[in-house]
C-alpha cells in the first residue's frame, strides 16, 4: 500500500508540474507540438482550481496509504502541494479577467456600457438550413429565445479551426450567452481549405450574411443590425466580413446583396496574413499559402493584403471588440496588438481591446470563469453597440 501511496503522490506532483509549466508558458511553439501544449495550458489556466482540489484529495489519500513515511513520498507530497498553490494562482488570474474586459469596454464606449442581465434560458433551434445550394457545407443553424422580443438583434458566429476544419457547433458558450440576452444567433458552416481556394471561404461567409439579412425577419430578427463573432480562423473571417462591406470581389453573383455588418467581436484571431512569426520566420505565410492561396505573397501581394483585416481597417469600420490571450501559442498576441494599434489610429467607431493574462488559444473551449466573463463582455459590447445603433436611427 505504501508503494501505491508514493506513486499517487509522485503522479499528483508530476501533473501539477506539467500544468503549471504549460499554463504559464507553453515551451512548444511549433506545429504540431504546440497542440499538446495548448490542451495542457488550458488545463492549467482554466481548470486550475478543480485540478488543485483533486491534488489535495490525492495527497490526503497518499498520506493514508503511507506516502508520508518515505523520503520519496514526502518529496512528492511537497511538490504536489506547491504546484496546487500555483494552480490556485492561475485560477485567480482567470477569475480576474472581468476587470480587464470591463476596462476594454469602458475604453470603447466610456462609462455608459450596457449591463443588462440575461433574459431567458429557454432557447429554440432551427437547424440544417441551407443558405446556398452550391455545396453541402453551406448550412446554418439558428438559435433564438423562445419568447423573442421582435425585432431582435442578430449575431452570426463563424467557426475556426485553421481554415481547414471545425463546424458550426463551436462557440456554444458565447451563443448561449447571447441567446439568453435576447439575441438571435446564427452559426454557419462554410467551404474549407485546402480543397477550396481563396476567396471561397469569405464568399460563403458573405453569402450567409446576405441570406440572414434577407430571411431573418421571419425568425423575429432585425435585419438592420447584424453582428459577427468568431474565434481564431473564424475571427479572421468575421473581421474581414465586417471590414469589407459589399466588396464585389467577395460577392460573385450577388453583388447587389447588402453584406454590411453593424458590430464585430473577435477572439484570438489572425488579422494580418502577410506578417512574419515573432521569430521572423514565415511559418504563418507558408501555412496560409498551403491551405488557401494559389500564389505566394511575393507573387500576389494585393490578394494577401485584401484578405488581411489589418489592411482593411478604415474610418468607416463598425464597432469592434478584440479579445486575445497573452499566452496564445498558435496565434501570437502580437497579431491582436498590431490590429488594435492600427484600429485606434484609423477607426472612428468604438473599439475595445482586452488582452487576457495567462489565457491560451481557444481558452473558451472550457466553461471556466474566464470563459463566462468573456462571453458576458461580448454580450455587453454588442448590447451597447445595438443601443447606439437604435439611438442613432431614432433621431
Amino acid at each position: 500500500m505504501r508503494r501505491l501511496g508514493v506513486a499517487l503522490a509522485l503522479g499528483s506532483a508530476a501533473v501539477g508540474v506539467v500544468l503549471n509549466l504549460f499554463g504559464r508558458r507553453n515551451p512548444w511553439r511549433r506545429y504540431p507540438w504546440y497542440l499538446a501544449g495548448v490542451a495542457t495550458g488550458i488545463g492549467g489556466t482554466e481548470l486550475g482550481a478543480p485540478v488543485a482540489a483533486t491534488q489535495v484529495l490525492a495527497g490526503g489519500l497518499a498520506i493514508r496509504l503511507g506516502a508520508g513515511r518515505t523520503t520519496l513520498g514526502r518529496a512528492g507530497l511537497t511538490v504536489a502541494a506547491s504546484t496546487a498553490a500555483g494552480l490556485i494562482g492561475l485560477h485567480h488570474k482567470s477569475t480576474n479577467a472581468t476587470a480587464t474586459l470591463d476596462a476594454a469596454l469602458t475604453d470603447a464606449f466610456g462609462p455608459n456600457v450596457a449591463d443588462r442581465p440575461a433574459k431567458t434560458t429557454n432557447v429554440v433551434a432551427a437547424k440544417n438550413i441551407r443558405y446556398h445550394d452550391q455545396s453541402s457545407e453551406q448550412i446554418l443553424d439558428i438559435r433564438r429565445p423562445q419568447a423573442t422580443v421582435t425585432p431582435a438583434p442578430v449575431m452570426i458566429y463563424v467557426h475556426g479551426s485553421s481554415w481547414i476544419g471545425g463546424s458550426r457547433s463551436q462557440g456554444a458558450h458565447l451563443i448561449t450567452e447571447l441567446a439568453a440576452r435576447g439575441w438571435i444567433c446564427v452559426s454557419i458552416d462554410y467551404r474549407l481549405g485546402p480543397r477550396n481556394r481563396w476567396p471561397t471561404l469569405i464568399v460563403d461567409v458573405k453569402r450567409a450574411i446576405a441570406w440572414v439579412r434577407a430571411n431573418i425577419a421571419a425568425y423575429g430578427g432585425d435585419p438592420s443590425f447584424i453582428a459577427v463573432t468568431g474565434g481564431s480562423a473564424g475571427a479572421h473571417l468575421a473581421a474581414l466580413a465586417a471590414l469589407s462591406p459589399n466588396d464585389p470581389a467577395f460577392q460573385p453573383g450577388f453583388t447587389d446583396a447588402d453584406t454590411t455588418i453593424q458590430a464585430a467581436a473577435l477572439l484570438y484571431g489572425v488579422y494580418d496574413l502577410t506578417a512574419l512569426n515573432d521569430d521572423g520566420q514565415p511559418r504563418l505565410r507558408n501555412y496560409v499559402r498551403k491551405v488557401m492561396f494559389e500564389a505566394d505573397l511575393a507573387d500576389d501581394p494585393r490578394t494577401w493584403r485584401a484578405a488581411s483585416p489589418t489592411h482593411r481597417l478604415n474610418e468607416n469600420a463598425p464597432p469592434l471588440f478584440v479579445i486575445h490571450g497573452d499566452r496564445d501559442e498558435i496565434v501570437s498576441v502580437n497579431q491582436a496588438r498590431r490590429f488594435a494599434e492600427h484600429a485606434r489610429d484609423t477607426t472612428t467607431q468604438p473599439f475595445g481591446y482586452a488582452e487576457l493574462p495567462y489565457a491560451h488559444h481557444a481558452f473558451d473551449i472550457i466553461r471556466s470563469p474566464r470563459t463566462k466573463a468573456a462571453a458576458r463582455a461580448v454580450g455587453r459590447f454588442l448590447d451597447t453597440a445595438r443601443d447606439r445603433h437604435l439611438d442613432a436611427n431614432s433621431e
